[in-house]
């Protein structure tokens, strides 16, 4: 079989895009690496990435990246964890691809990306209190989203229960519900998305 990466020069490592964080976000068509976040915990990464189409055939890359899946799933404990939800060019733009994929939490994405994509990358998914159980330091590092102040610890203690996106790549981001709180190199776009396309080290987006 072809290379894929010679069908494919990947944006980046794990690109994530992230969409829109607010409760009513203006629709915008993804054109770029989006991860779009639902409330049960799952998401839909939407990949883009440069096309050789002088190489490779769209419907080649398609069942490549269906049968990635389905090796994938067939091997991992339950099923439904990874789904193929699209494969295709960018409007306007056939030198770009678009592969969107549902995962059904984050510990699946990053199997995932170890196994299949050979790119071992970290996001967490979760509340804030599972992240804090599982080893991350959100204390001093949270700023509200509209004020700009620092959290402190007797308010973090408080946001147990909200929802946090952790993440170190380069990625937009999409939540279900309004941003309370970010940390790290991101920003809120006029649209109400995150952008953590720039800087390193981890990224933080906690919202309702």
């Amino acid at each position: 079989m072809r290379s894929r990466k010679r069908a494919l020069v990947a944006i980046g490592a794990c690109i994530l895009a992230l969409a829109g964080c607010s409760e009513a976000p203006a629709p915008e068509p993804i054109s770029t690496s989006t991860i779009v976040l639902a409330a049960d915990g799952s998401f839909i990464q939407y990949r883009v990435e440069d096309f050789d189409s002088g190489y490779y055939q769209l419907s080649e890359l398609d069942a490549m990246i269906r049968q990635e899946v389905q090796d994938y799933v067939s091997g991992a404990s339950g099923s439904g964890t990874v789904a193929v939800e699209q494969v295709d060019t960018i409007e306007g733009n056939q030198d770009q691809v678009m592969v969107a994929l549902r995962f059904a939490n984050s510990h699946v994405y990053e199997d995932y990306a170890a196994q299949v994509d050979r790119q071992p990358c970290s996001l967490f998914y979760g509340t804030v209190g599972e992240a804090i159980e599982a080893g991350y330091e959100l204390e001093g590092v949270l700023r509200d989203a509209n004020k700009g102040e620092a959290v402190t610890a007797q308010q973090l203690q408080k946001l147990g229960d909200r929802h946090v996106l952790i993440f170190e790549d380069a990625l937009q981001i999409r939540c279900p519900s309004r941003v309370l709180y970010t940390g790290g190199n991101v920003r809120l776009t006029e649209a109400g998305y995150v952008d953590g396309t720039e800087g390193e080290g981890l990224k933080y987006v906690v919202f309702k």
